[in-house]
């Protein structure tokens, strides 16, 4: 009887300490998994939240044609970049032009310019309605 009731305490004593090293095994890598993803994000700044920050920032860069140009020719080519997909609208005086960046986000679009100094405004507008706008003048004279 004395045999039985020392293997039940050593029996019961070794689950125990089974249970217990579990336990503290499982806190032990929430934990160190806690403080790796808060390294990795540390050191590898590039994550999805600052895919989808670099996504949600708008830009618009207008490289033709150049601000303040002298044009000899009525109708000129308005190119850029913005984000890819987005609408490209341009107002040229009154006229208004519209087209879309492809999926590298360059766009181009054919402007009929007016005689004398014309205001273009050129709005680069994504599907969630952020817009970025860039003004410059071109001055066509035949």
């Amino acid at each position: 009887m004395r045999k039985e009731i020392l293997l039940a305490i050593f029996v019961g004593m070794s689950l125990g300490l089974m249970i217990t090293f579990g336990i503290y095994q499982g806190r032990q890598n929430s934990t160190t998994k806690q403080n790796t993803d808060s390294n990795r994000a540390i050191i590898n700044p590039v994550s999805s939240d600052s895919a989808t920050l670099q996504k949600n920032t708008a830009e618009l860069v207008v490289n033709s044609p150049e601000p303040n140009l002298l044009s000899k020719e009525e109708e000129i080519i308005v190119s850029g970049m913005s984000n890819p997909n987005n609408f490209i609208i341009i107002f040229v005086n009154d006229q208004e032009y519209i087209t879309n960046a492809d999926e590298a986000g360059n766009f181009s679009s054919k402007v009929t310019l007016e005689e004398g100094g014309n205001l273009l405004n050129v709005t680069s507008l994504d599907e969630d309605g952020r817009k970025v706008e860039k003004q410059l003048s071109v001055i066509y004279e035949k």
